[in-house]
C-alpha cells in the first residue's frame, strides 16, 4: 500500500522538477539558479534601469521590484553563506524571489516588440507596424472603448 503513495510522490516530485528546468533554461524566471545573488540583483537592476528591458513596467511595479531587491541585497550580505541561513530568512528570500519573478517576467512579455505587415485600408503596400504587447493592449481596449461610445450615442441619438 505504501509503494504506491511514493511511487506517486516520486513521479510528481520528477515532473515539477522537470517543469522548473524547464521553465528557468526557457528564461521564464529573473533569477537563475546557481549564480551568486549578489550578482543576479546587480543584473536586474541594470536591467531595470536600461529603459528597454522593462519599459511596460508601471511606477508601482518598480517600487515593488526595488523594495524586494532591496532586501534580498539586505539578506544576501547578512548571511553570504547561504547553507548557514537560517529557515525564516530562507523562506523571505524565496518569497521576495518570487515577487521580483512575478512582476519582472509580466514586464517582459509586455515589453516585447511585435511587428506586422499590415496594408493600409485603400493601398496594396504593405507596412511594418512595430508595437509592444502593452501598445497593442492599449490599442484594442480603446477602439473598443470608442466602438461602444459610438453605438451608444447612435441608439440614443435618433
Amino acid at each position: 500500500m505504501k509503494q504506491p503513495l511514493l511511487l506517486a510522490v516520486l513521479v510528481s516530485g520528477l515532473a515539477l522538477s522537470s517543469l522548473a528546468s524547464a521553465s528557468s533554461k526557457s528564461g521564464a524566471d529573473v533569477f537563475q539558479p546557481g549564480m551568486p545573488l549578489l550578482q543576479q540583483i546587480e543584473r536586474i537592476e541594470i536591467a531595470l534601469n536600461d529603459g528597454e528591458t522593462y519599459s511596460e513596467l508601471s511606477q508601482d511595479g518598480r517600487g515593488r521590484v526595488r523594495e524586494a531587491l532591496s532586501r534580498l541585497r539586505g539578506t544576501a550580505e547578512r548571511f553570504p553563506n547561504r547553507d548557514a541561513m537560517p529557515e525564516s530568512a530562507r523562506t523571505e528570500l524565496f518569497n521576495d524571489q518570487q515577487v521580483v519573478n512575478m512582476v519582472l517576467t509580466q514586464a517582459r512579455e509586455d515589453s516585447r516588440l511585435i511587428c506586422r505587415r499590415e496594408k493600409a485600408l485603400g493601398s496594396h503596400m504593405a507596412t511594418t507596424q512595430c508595437m509592444t504587447v502593452a501598445e497593442r493592449a492599449r490599442q484594442k481596449d480603446k477602439a473598443q472603448r470608442d466602438m461602444g461610445q459610438a453605438q451608444r450615442v447612435g441608439k440614443f441619438g435618433n
